[in-house]
């Protein structure tokens, strides 16, 4: 019997000491640190794709749009500069921008474009790059996590724009607000580049009115994610009129138009047959086979810039621009670049990617390639295109004008709003 009671005491001492105890096996880092790890791991994410290009890639104020600035960015790796911020103040100046709180009209808002626990993520990694360990950060109670509902591109509210553009006694009010607007009130020229002011995020707007329909900059200034869900533009949140006037001002800038406008006239003077041009953008074996690097629908390789609904958003003197004289506008984001390893290897491609230890870039195949950036010896942005610069010699004039004619037909689709 006492053989009996000894050797179950011993069992329950091996149990004892051999089983962990039970908070160390739910959650062995802590609830609190497990989260924290997790948002800072989103944040990161999303400070690289929306605030490292003035920020910095480390968050030095470094980022390569940082130069174009009137105001330099602020350093979010400065420990002493982010400590003196507390949790909802970092929040509200990434929800309302720098002037919702009367800071620089430079930075925009991004609480019309992420969700709640997203910008508490950017303020968790802000945390991070400062190396502030002391602050801590507990998400709200039922915070957000689903990015703001925006309301869809309508037919009505396009027919109400081209009427109020077309009306002479307003064009020169909504170009005054469009131009106060852009430089003042909307961080617009934090990242568009005007004649030789603006930086160098989003396209240069320098010959917006001929790049661009008007119709495309009212839909795109109204909910850019509509269109294009992965744009590093933020939603503005505009409304009607501030949509209407940022348009109509920069529909009026055409700048010098086209450098070789007389040499593009032959390829205008007729109407080429969609169908045909459909062919020769889809033949893989065909003298243009645009489909290798442009996507339409779906269909086709992401070399180049999606086409899906070029027919709405550019005009046919600059769609035939790009094909004849590809080096005249490269699309912000297709820029060559060029590497130089350490070993010797010349490397070209469209950039993709870039974080703390390497660099991801696209080459004309459509091949993900990814450097290291200890294997780099020397990194260039080269002033060419990827895309070819020989179909005016490999295509005929005929050619040129069918493709055209099925590009221009490639549309965006808008919903049909009731009226009340």
């Amino acid at each position: 019997m006492l053989r009996f009671l000894f050797l179950n005491f011993v069992g329950v001492l091996l149990i004892f000491f051999s089983t962990p105890s039970l908070a160390k096996h739910e959650d062995p880092k802590g609830a609190g640190q497990a989260e924290t790890e997790s948002l800072e791991n989103l944040g990161h994410r999303l400070f690289l794709h929306y605030c490292a290009h003035c920020h910095g890639i480390k968050g030095e104020g470094d980022g390569f749009n940082s130069e174009f600035l009137e105001k330099e960015p602020a350093e979010l790796a400065d420990t002493r500069f982010v400590k003196k911020k507390t949790n909802k103040q970092l929040f509200k100046v990434i929800n309302l921008g720098g002037i919702g709180v009367r800071k620089s009209n430079l930075m925009p808002g991004f609480g019309n474009t992420l969700s709640e626990k997203e910008i508490w993520a950017l303020v968790a990694y802000i945390r991070k790059l400062a190396n502030d360990d002391e602050t801590s950060l507990i998400l709200p109670e039922q915070v957000n996590s689903s990015r703001p509902e925006s309301a869809p591109l309508n037919t009505q509210d396009l027919e109400r724009f081209m009427s109020d553009v077309s009306d002479v006694e307003k064009k020169e009010s909504l170009n005054a607000l469009g131009e106060k607007m852009f430089f003042k009130k909307k961080s617009c020229s934090a990242c568009h580049r005007l004649e030789d002011e603006g930086g160098k995020v989003g396209p240069d707007l320098s010959r917006a009115g001929f790049l661009y329909k008007p119709e495309w900059l009212f839909l795109w200034m109204k909910n850019p994610q509509k269109i294009r869900p992965q744009t590093k533009m933020p939603n503005l949140g505009l409304n009607q009129e501030e949509a209407t006037a940022l348009a109509s001002f920069l529909s009026g800038i055409e700048g010098s138009k086209s450098r070789k406008l007389k040499k593009l006239l032959p390829y205008l003077e007729k109407k080429g047959d969609a169908q045909k041009g459909k062919e020769l953008f889809f033949d893989p074996e065909g003298k243009a086979n645009c489909s290798k690097c442009h996507t339409i629908g779906g269909n086709g390789g992401n070399v180049g810039p999606d086409l899906s609904f070029i027919g709405t958003s550019r005009t046919t003197p600059f769609i035939l621009e790009s094909i004849v004289y590809p080096k005249e506008v490269i699309t912000i984001g297709y820029s060559s670049v060029m590497i130089l390893t350490h070993k010797g290897k010349f490397l070209t491609g469209i950039k993709k990617l870039e974080d703390d230890s390497s660099l991801t870039i696209l080459d004309k195949e459509g091949n993900l390639l990814k450097v290291t950036k200890s294997e780099i010896k020397k990194f260039k942005t080269q002033k060419i295109s990827i895309m070819p610069g020989n179909f005016r010699k490999i295509l005929s004039v005929e050619d040129i004008q069918n493709i055209l004619a099925f590009l221009e037909q490639q549309t965006l689709p808008l919903t049909n709003k009731e009226k009340p």
